[in-house]
């Protein structure tokens, strides 16, 4: 594939290698560092999951694309080369966010829709600012090891020290007082499944860097202290599914290593030590019960702290011993083909153990399996927060939701119900009073809300950068190649995740993987170096090289940086928006005439932002009855049963307005139309048979006659 520079016109002025180099590897730098700040802040603004803080995201995420841009098309710091399988893969993402946007035209969620192709535009910018950074420079991948090891071992301590220090509060800052309620780590991201699986991602790293021989000791020694926080981190937050993940993601990430033995004493190093800080934290009752107070609290963390930094001191000593027998211990390659066999047979000897003592156990073996099963499909209304869930195979009501999903993906096959639709087609499909927003599977999710077109888009797309992150790892050798396996195996801990949970709705985990692959991806196809490239002696271009005038660049400039703007503005509207409608119900409830008008005018503002959300017209709707206006709340909130037919919110204040009116026949039909849209909701069974027997008056009483349904 050519490289395409960019030159002034009329002259080709190539500086030196080291120039080159020195400014490449700078602009890597600088965006890595912008990328990492970024994974940051969605760790810890809760996943970035909510409107305001994906508008951030998004905006922030278009600002570094045009400074990009800018590096790529007026200096050549940075440069986009990658190979066709990858290339396809970030067409097809790009593809999969406008289909999303297209589904807008049939989705009965379009408010959701119009955020899930904002959602999808972010990470497919990412993903190409991801592959620009791999292609760029050949320390790319290093610099983002390093770069993302802090950022998760920044999320690791903070998730650990509110197990070791819950006291510990800088107010305006942070409070690590966050498992009063419940034990398992789920903060910052808010959610344990989520936490786990961000934390996952260091561990390959964590244990890639440790492994290389080429590194310094104390930076060895520093990894492989992250790793066993990091594992410890995990195991605390009781998640099976980034338990399962990570393992998954090291044995690839292991296999691919090119220093199997190596990265396998290392980890079993960190695992061993691990264990006893594991034991305390899952065993101590005052870390694992429910509601324990504060000081309590404090004590079991003092203990689990003396014990960790002990496992900490130890395995410090016990890597530099190691360290420095490295050397000195040489292993041939029929000798590591002996360790393999027989760790390969050490496993299969437990694995029948482990059959043999759960055939002898008192259900025996088929009835162990037949007690999994009913876990695993049994509907259960609360969470288990107890650490034996580890050992469990309860599903947590997934396989309700999958079938769900299944149900509205045989309905509507091939285009879906639209992008982000799923709240409402769970109201529709439930078969009980179960709430949730998403079916906790990201294929599933697709199908229903996408349909196999857009399922296709976005897990082919996936599929093509893994293929061209795979291609990549095999093309390294020594240390680059324990980096390069350790980004892989962070995409397949997301891959392997992702069936089980809701992570595409989650930037928070799925930009670092999606960063991974596309810096994985980018560097498959990176020359070995561009000072290769020799400065003509005639100044005329060689071929591979075009120049381009002043103006030429400057449009393309205008350009990109025309449609990031779009991008930006995409996001920030529909934020906007909502703020503003919020913010209107909370100025309506000040007293004076003067903040009623200021609510109206945030409301009305709203409305016109926002033409896909209702949620303007319901503000609006609640400041007119506050106002004693009733004829003008049920007005507006016509407008907002027009505007979006599915929101059984707002059908169920017109229910209550209706009847407030004495509208019988309005009230009927926005029972029925609540019971279409929820047919298993908790009100449905009372709620017609109760408005029936309200709006029939007495026998011979003067209102006898029912009031005419609106229209008439």
């Amino acid at each position: 594939m050519s490289t395409v520079e960019i030159a002034r016109p009329g002259t080709f002025v190539r500086p030196g290698a080291r120039d080159v180099e020195e400014t490449s590897h700078r602009a890597v730098t600088v965006l890595v560092g912008a990328l990492s700040l970024l994974l940051l802040y969605t760790a810890f603004d809760h996943g970035a999951i909510g409107v305001a803080a994906q508008a951030r995201v998004q905006t922030a995420v278009s600002v570094m694309a045009v400074a990009a841009a800018v590096a790529w098309i007026w200096s050549g710091a940075l440069r986009f080369s990658a190979r066709p399988t990858a290339v396809a893969g970030l067409l097809s993402l790009a593809a999969f966010a406008l289909w999303s946007g297209a589904s807008v035209l049939w989705s009965i969620a379009p408010d959701q829709t119009w955020l899930e192709l904002n959602r999808a535009l972010t990470y497919v910018l990412v993903l190409g600012l991801a592959l620009v950074v791999g292609a760029s420079h050949r320390r790319s991948m290093d610099v983002l090891a390093n770069a993302a090891l802090l950022v998760v071992l920044a999320v690791t301590v903070y998730a650990l020290g509110q197990k070791l220090l819950p006291g510990v509060r800088v107010p305006g800052l942070f409070n690590l007082n966050q498992t009063q309620f419940g034990p398992r780590l789920q903060e910052p991201l808010g959610y344990w499944n989520a936490l786990g699986l961000f934390i996952a991602f260091g561990v390959p790293i964590g244990l890639a860097l440790t492994a290389d021989k080429t590194r310094a000791p104390r930076l060895r020694l520093a990894a492989l202290a992250a790793v066993e926080l990091m594992l410890i981190a995990v195991g605390l937050t009781y998640s099976r599914g980034a338990l399962l993940a990570l393992v998954c993601g090291l044995i690839v990430g292991v296999a691919l290593s090119g220093s199997r033995l190596r990265s396998l004493m290392w980890l079993a190093l960190a695992a061993v030590a691990m264990v006893a800080p594991l034991v305390v934290g899952l065993t101590d009752h005052a870390l694992t019960d429910l509601v324990v107070s504060l000081g309590r609290r404090e004590r079991g963390g003092l203990v689990l702290l003396a014990v960790l930094v002990a496992s900490l001191v130890g395995l410090w000593f016990a890597g530099k011993r190691v360290i420095g027998l490295e050397d000195r211990v040489q292993v041939s390659p029929e000798d590591a083909r002996r360790i393999g066999r027989a760790l390969a047979g050490a496993f299969g000897v437990a694995l029948v153990c482990g059959v043999i003592a759960i055939a002898v156990s008192p259900r025996g073996l088929t009835g162990t399996v037949s007690h999994a099963v009913d876990n695993f499909t049994t509907t259960r209304v609360t969470s288990d927060y107890n650490p034996s869930r580890l050992l469990s195979v309860d599903s947590q009501n997934r396989l309700v939701w999958w079938k769900e999903a299944v149900g509205a993906f045989s309905d509507r096959p091939l285009v879906g119900w639209g992008a982000g639709s799923f709240p409402v087609l769970h109201l529709l499909y439930r078969r009980n009073s179960l709430t949730v927003r998403q079916p906790h599977s990201v294929p599933l999710q697709l199908l229903a809300e996408t349909g196999i077109i857009g399922a296709l888009l976005a897990i082919g797309g996936y599929a093509l950068l893994t293929a061209a992150g795979i291609g990549s790892v095999r093309r390294k050798a020594g240390g680059e190649r324990l980096v390069a396996s350790s980004l892989l195996a962070g995409i397949v801990i997301y891959a392997v995740h992702a069936p089980f949970d809701w992570d595409w709705d989650i930037p928070g985990v799925t930009l670092p993987a999606l960063v991974f692959i596309g810096v994985l991806a980018g560097a498959a196809q990176r020359r070995a170096d561009r000072a290769d490239q020799r400065q003509p002696a005639d100044g005329v271009s060689p071929p591979s090289v075009i120049s381009y005038g002043p103006g030429a660049r400057v449009v393309a400039l205008i350009a990109i940086s025309g449609a990031l703007c779009a991008v930006a503005l995409s996001a920030v509207v529909p934020s906007v928006a909502a703020g503003r409608a919020s913010a209107a119900l909370v100025t309506a409830s000040g007293s004076s005439g003067s903040a009623l008008q200021h609510a109206r005018s945030d409301a009305a503002e709203a409305t016109r932002l926002d033409p896909l959300s209702d949620a303007g017209l319901l503000a609006s709707a609640t400041i007119a009855i506050a106002s004693g206006q009733s004829q003008q709340a049920r007005t507006y909130l016509l407008q907002a049963v027009k505007r979006d037919p599915n929101d059984v919110q707002a059908w169920q204040r017109l229910i209550a307005l209706e009847f407030a009116l004495g509208s019988a026949g309005g009230t009927l039909d926005a029972v029925q139309r609540v019971v279409a849209l929820d047919p298993k909701g908790p009100e449905v069974k009372s709620l017609p048979k109760q408005v029936e027997l309200l709006l029939t008056p007495p026998s011979g009483s003067a209102t006898s006659r029912a009031t005419p349904a609106r229209g008439t």
